[in-house]
């Protein structure tokens, strides 16, 4: 098996929605409120999902997308953010 073959489209999906959820969960700490921080986690899952649709080719359904990646997005983002938002950093 080589390596390649390892990161099928659904492994790469993975990645790129917890990095993403990682960088959106430390912005909505920067953000202040948490109304704010939930708006900007909808929309950053939303240009995710259009950027990789674009990108990689995909068209499906949104269950798809949820099961492929957006429940990874929501949960790296919270823990991010809970984190910062408990430390709190500011």
């Amino acid at each position: 098996m080589g390596l390649k073959s390892y990161f099928d489209r659904d492994t790469k999906l993975a990645v790129i929605f917890a990095v993403a959820g990682i960088v959106v969960g430390f912005l909505s700490f920067l953000m202040g409120t948490n109304i704010g921080a939930v708006l900007l986690m909808i929309v950053g899952a939303a240009v995710v999902i259009l950027a990789l649709g674009k990108t990689m080719g995909i068209k499906e359904e949104l269950r798809w997308w949820f099961s492929n990646g957006l429940i990874v997005y929501i949960i790296f983002w919270f823990v991010v953010w809970v984190i910062f938002y408990n430390v709190g950093l500011r």
